[in-house]
């Protein structure tokens, strides 16, 4: 007797600026807020549909595209390693600085643990060795520092300004 493939499950997900979006059952596992309402007993898979207030269409398709690349490359092989770290690194250039942000809020948002292990060491590398100029513009943090308070700043903490971009 011929078993037939047991069809694909999926999840209704609803971002906050778009159309519904099915999303198989295996990529929705990694999404630990998703799982608190398939958890929850009043749940049904095919007629329910889960808002995500806090992501985006645009947010939710990057998370998705990662999430599908990376599980199907599970076998660690010198030309997976290197074929995953292509896709990185086109994944990142893909993204504009307020976008990476905005999808590093969107990541933590659904709990996506290996998209938001990703996007942090992204955005690490991103702002390593940069100005303070350049990383408090990269964030929007005011600087609130008299011009005497910054140079006793960098006077007494000289170490942490070694190697780092000169500030325009």
């Amino acid at each position: 007797m011929v078993e037939t493939p047991k069809p694909k499950r999926t999840i209704s997900l609803k971002p906050c600026d778009g159309n519904v979006v099915e999303v198989s059952s295996m990529i929705v596992k990694q999404m630990q807020t998703i799982q608190s309402f398939i958890e929850d007993d009043s749940f049904i898979a095919t007629t329910t549909i889960i808002p995500l207030p806090n992501v985006t269409a645009f947010q939710l398709s990057k998370i998705i595209d990662y999430l599908n690349y990376h599980s199907n490359g599970k076998v660690v092989t010198n030309d997976v390693k290197e074929l995953t770290k292509k896709f990185d690194e086109e994944f990142m250039k893909e993204l504009e600085h307020d976008q990476l942000k905005e999808l590093l809020h969107a990541a933590n948002y659904l709990n996506v643990k290996e998209v938001l292990d990703f996007l942090c060491q992204a955005l690490v590398d991103l702002i390593q060795d940069k100005s303070v100029k350049f990383v408090r513009k990269f964030f929007g943090v005011v600087n609130d520092y008299s011009v005497e308070e910054e140079k006793e700043i960098r006077r007494t903490h000289a170490w942490a300004f070694e190697g780092v971009e000169e500030d325009c």
